[in-house]
């Protein structure tokens, strides 16, 4: 057995373990509900170029550096157009934003949502697609791509039967890589299965359009019971 010193034992456990101002924060966090409203009156500020004050300072920072209470998870693409922050208009410490190309779901991020939901107590998780997203427009043709990239590209999920129109197809295909991926989250983990069937967390999907700012919100089907219905 791999023995470590005290000291680190200590530091996992307090990172890992809440102390009693984080659960008294956490007693604060919103409802699903109400953290979803947050999201949608910020995105309504960002189209409409009002956004609210945003405390970046010492003071706050200093705050931030001692504990972490973001009140919803984004997990989007790593597209340099598609920020949370600012399409949200959230601040420093409100969201816990995961970000890789077409937005996919592998071990590390649901892992990463994991630890946002178990330990920071965060009530909603967002899977957030984008208008033309240039990893579903690689899926969609097929092309030919090696390594890492290559891989990454297999894990995005753009549907069968497409429109023929191609901006039509575009948008189907992005609309089922974020509702697939969404889906996936309570598929690959228990941890979240159970969070979300106990209403505790709520799981949604977006489409974030580049040319209005605005962003679409998607329903997510039924989950299907044992016998696939």
């Amino acid at each position: 057995m791999t023995r470590f010193p005290g000291y680190c034992v200590l530091g996992l456990a307090l990172v890992l373990t809440p102390g009693a101002s984080a659960l008294r924060a956490a007693d604060a966090q919103p409802t699903p509900a109400e953290a979803l409203k947050r999201l949608k009156e910020g995105n309504v500020r960002f189209q409409e170029d009002k956004p609210a004050p945003r405390d970046a300072s010492m003071k706050k920072r200093v705050k931030l550096a001692m504990e972490q209470h973001p009140f919803a998870v984004v997990l989007t693409c790593a597209d340099s157009r598609v920020s949370p922050e600012l399409i949200f208009d959230q601040g420093l410490g409100d969201l816990f934003v995961l970000r890789v190309a077409g937005n996919i779901t592998d071990p590390g991020v649901v892992g990463s949502i994991e630890y946002a939901v178990e330990h920071l107590k965060c009530p909603l998780i967002v899977v957030l697609g984008h208008e033309s997203c240039g990893a579903v427009k690689a899926a969609m043709h097929l092309e030919e791509v090696h390594g890492n990239l290559g891989a990454l590209i297999e894990q995005v999920r753009v549907g069968k039967d497409l429109p023929k129109d191609a901006k039509a197809a575009l948008e189907a295909a992005v609309k089922t890589n974020v509702l697939h991926h969404a889906g996936e989250l309570t598929h690959k983990s228990t941890v979240l299965k159970d969070f979300v069937a106990s209403g505790r967390v709520q799981v949604m999907a977006g489409v974030y359009s580049l040319t209005t700012s605005d962003v679409s919100w998607l329903e997510l089907p039924k989950p299907k019971n044992k016998q696939g219905r």
